[in-house]
């Protein structure tokens, strides 16, 4: 009997050391919490987490999934959301069509940083997916990591 109320009671820690990292709106600053209805009002189920001295909410806008981050300031860094193929720019489409296989396309997601857009492609892959970024112009660029 002992030995199965330890079990219950290691197991029960465990579950509860693996709780999830998501933070309420109440333990956002103030700050961030107005930068970020600021520019996406219409936001719901928003979930938070924070990654060093940056805030990261989880989203959506009318069905669609966005992720944003935020410095401490209240500053948006950068955002994303998923987009369809027919979304994209045509040079981003003929590049896709030129060098990669297009029924190999998991994701696509518009990354926005400052006034610029981006579209970062997840193409499957094994043993890993595999995530490009485009430019605009349909070039890849590798100047901006991916998300």
């Amino acid at each position: 009997m002992k030995k199965t109320v330890f079990l219950v009671l290691a197991i029960a820690m465990v579950f509860t050391a693996c709780e999830d990292d998501d933070m309420r709106n109440a333990d956002i600053p103030s700050v961030v919490l107005n930068g970020f209805t600021e520019q996406f009002s219409n936001a719901t189920g928003v979930e938070w987490e924070k990654k060093a001295d940056l805030y990261e909410a989880e989203f959506e806008i009318e069905k669609v999934d966005y992720e944003a981050i935020l410095s401490s300031d209240g500053t948006i860094v950068k955002y994303k959301y998923d987009v369809s193929y027919e979304a994209l720019p045509e040079a981003v489409q003929a590049s896709i069509t030129a060098d990669y296989d297009k029924t190999n396309i998991d994701e696509i997601e518009l990354i926005q940083i400052s006034e610029i857009s981006y579209y970062q492609i997840e193409f499957h892959a094994e043993p890993n997916d595999n995530k490009i970024i485009f430019e605009e112009s349909g070039q890849v660029t590798t100047e901006i990591t991916t998300w």
